[in-house]
């Protein structure tokens, strides 16, 4: 079985087993662009180093940095780009294994169980996920993979009528240091109440949201002549060394690194 694909600097090719789980480790060279194809398994792309970012057929794009993974259905149509090495491996699951799994391309925060399968899968150099030990294997992966937390997009959005003029005030000012008692107040509610709200709504913390999108936000700077000082003062940072930890620990890297 062999995926549909028209690439540039194409990751290597495999044979994709029809009956069982099927582990393919790579790493993608800098600026490698792969161009829309779809596969007819379902594809788990796991991040162990640098970014990579994907792009859906139905528009929606998707960034992962290496604590997470995109997760790609059968006979979704998918591009992705990466701007620097990236150390990666796809679990490629047949379709007839994918009943429970998400029908739409999304970002998969993987649990400790499920990244430790895979980590021994990657030791081992397993390539099939076959026979009693292996399909044991291959159903508590399906059953992390089923219940672990998904989102359609790394910035997460919400209609809520608290928190939606914040996340589009913050989206077209990200530098802004607003705390969250002081937009309670401007939205007229409690600090308590919008805490609650950001971790059902949007599952993380307003701390944590805000610097998703600064993130996001340096990614696009950082190809520009901007030095990091300027990137971080213009990101709401006091100091360059904020910034950078907050870099290296949502991308494994640091901002200098990236751009080189």
């Amino acid at each position: 079985m062999e995926s549909k694909q028209d690439t540039q600097n194409n990751p290597r090719r495999v044979s994709i087993s029809p009956d069982f789980i099927t582990v393919v480790n790579d790493i993608l060279t800098a600026n490698t662009e792969v161009g829309l194809h779809h596969h007819d398994w379902g594809q788990l792309n796991v991040i162990n180093s640098g970014m990579i970012e994907t792009d859906i057929d139905n528009g929606n794009s998707l960034i992962a940095p290496w604590q997470y993974a995109i997760w790609i259905p059968a006979g979704v149509g998918h591009s992705s780009h990466n701007q620097k090495i990236t150390e990666y491996c796809s679990i490629c699951i047949p379709e007839k294994f994918c009943d429970k799994l998400p029908k739409e391309a999304c970002i998969i925060n993987l649990s400790e169980i499920g990244r430790a399968i895979i980590n021994s899968m990657l030791k081992h150099q397993i390539t099939y996920l076959s026979g009693n030990k292996g399909q044991n294997l291959a159903n508590v992966l399906l059953d992390q993979l089923e219940d672990a937390s998904k989102a359609m997009n790394y910035i997460p959005n919400s209609e809520d009528k608290y928190l939606s003029p914040i996340l589009r005030y913050l989206k077209e000012k990200p530098g802004s240091n607003r705390t969250l008692n002081e937009w309670a107040e401007k939205v007229y509610t409690s600090e308590k109440t919008l805490s609650r709200k950001f971790k059902n709504e949007l599952h993380m913390s307003f701390r944590e949201w805000r610097s998703r999108l600064r993130f996001l936000h340096s990614l696009s700077l950082l190809k520009t002549k901007m030095t990091v000082q300027e990137i971080s003062y213009l990101l709401g940072y006091n100091n360059p060394s904020s910034f950078i930890v907050m870099f290296e620990k949502l991308s494994g890297t640091t901002p200098d690194k990236y751009r080189k």
